[in-house]
């Protein structure tokens, strides 16, 4: 005789098995001509996941029931905005984002003094302020509209609209297309050009956007309204002191701010300023890359391989993000042979544990991360030696359900 929680289980896996069918039914009768053109993830493989879900294949349905998970969760959560909660940033105007920077703490010798650094260990506390709020909204978006995608039900669809127009586009709400005071350090006056990178959350709000298109609740002027919200978010990072400075920055700050200017550049349809960025990238990639595959910027942190892996994720970012203007930054290689590819494999013994990473390093490396380097290199480079790797890692992470369902590894890899 089945137990309550038996019965209870058996319950809601045939509910989700009757869910897959409905979104095998969906993805069926869906136009065939509305392939959406993403950017980070590919859209012209959607279909090929379709199809995959309809045949049962056990990692994409597997992603799809933890998203379905996540998107039932996230219908039960109120709609977030910059505005409600939290402290007022400096400015005033609750509309501006407002966050604490994550490695400045009191001073034990001075606790009412200005914070002071301690590199590699986040406070807490930074947790109280937008910093939570917009990875709420991130993650509220990037569950409902997979959720919907691949299954049809509206109701996943209709929660990300109002979340999305809660976050950029009603005026009583919305965000001013700026991180001017992220990751403030208290106690000091200064604006610190480090809040641009913390903005490289919202990337993935883009694509599901791209994917909201072709729901009729998400409007053409809903749509271009957001891309104008991006492109001025662009336009800010070009102009302001606070951009300015990340964009000078010879490390992973630098790298992730062209990978969110051309990424919004192209959502906003900026393609000029996109490829300004993209032209740029050879003469970056010539200074972070040692001869020997070395990235040295990255070599003074207290989590060094980390930050290595971080950085060249980066770069492998921005040559994907520069094949939608024809650009190939995978063959990029200098006389000396300093490359995006050479940085990879510098880094790959250390990984595996072949050798022993000779830099500081203050807690082991994080697989994860190494997952998602090798996960976006395989696609990137095309080369299916890294995805071999990504299995070699000890219990075989790997991206989040979304990156699986909206930017899947090639079919037999």
């Amino acid at each position: 005789m089945k137990t309550l929680l038996e019965l209870r289980f058996h319950c809601l896996s045939l509910s989700f098995s009757l869910m897959l069918s409905t979104a095998f039914a969906f993805a069926q009768t869906s136009k065939p001509n509305t392939i959406p053109s993403l950017l980070l993830g590919q859209g012209d493989q959607l279909p090929l996941v379709k199809a995959g879900l309809a045949a049962g294949n056990p990692h994409l349905v597997a992603a799809l029931k933890e998203i379905v998970k996540n998107a039932n969760f996230a219908l039960e959560q109120p709609v977030v905005n910059v505005v409600d909660e939290g402290a007022l940033p400096p400015s005033g105007d609750p509309h501006d984002y407002y966050s604490y920077s994550p490695y400045w703490w009191p001073n034990p010798e001075d606790p009412n003094g200005p914070y002071i650094w301690r590199d590699g260990e986040i406070n807490p506390d930074r947790n109280t302020s937008d910093i939570s709020r917009i990875e709420a909204m991130v993650n509220r978006v990037t569950s409902l509209v997979p959720a919907w995608y691949f299954t049809g039900d509206e109701r996943y669809a209709e929660s990300a609209v109002k979340q999305l127009r809660a976050w950029f586009l009603n005026p009583a709400t919305k965000m001013n297309p700026n991180v001017k005071f992220g990751q403030k350090r208290r106690g000091h006056n200064y604006n610190s050009p480090s809040g641009v990178l913390e903005a490289w959350r919202m990337r993935w709000v883009i694509d599901c956007a791209i994917l909201l298109e072709s729901f009729p609740g998400w409007t053409e002027e809903n749509a271009n309204a957001l891309r104008s919200w991006f492109s001025q978010f662009a336009t800010w990072m070009v102009e302001s002191p606070t951009g300015i400075e990340e964009s000078m920055q010879p490390n992973n700050h630098g790298s992730w701010y062209n990978a969110q200017l051309i990424l919004y550049a192209l959502y906003g349809e900026n393609f000029d300023l996109a490829r300004k960025q993209l032209d740029d990238m050879p003469a970056r990639i010539f200074s972070q890359v040692f001869i020997d595959g070395r990235q040295p910027q990255e070599l003074i942190r207290t989590r060094s391989l980390d930050y290595s892996m971080y950085n060249a994720r980066a770069l492998i970012t921005v040559a994907r993000l520069g094949r939608h203007l024809d650009y190939d930054l995978f063959a990029y290689r200098s006389l000396e042979g300093r490359s995006i590819r050479l940085a990879v494999d510098y880094m790959t013994p250390f990984i595996f544990g072949e050798k022993e990473w000779p830099i500081m390093q203050i807690r082991p490396h994080s697989n994860e991360s190494a997952a998602e380097l090798y996960w976006n290199a395989a696609k990137g480079f095309q080369d299916i030696e890294y995805a071999n790797l990504l299995r070699k890692l000890p219990e075989s992470p790997l991206p989040s359900s979304m990156v699986q369902l909206l930017d899947p590894m090639r079919e037999g890899w």
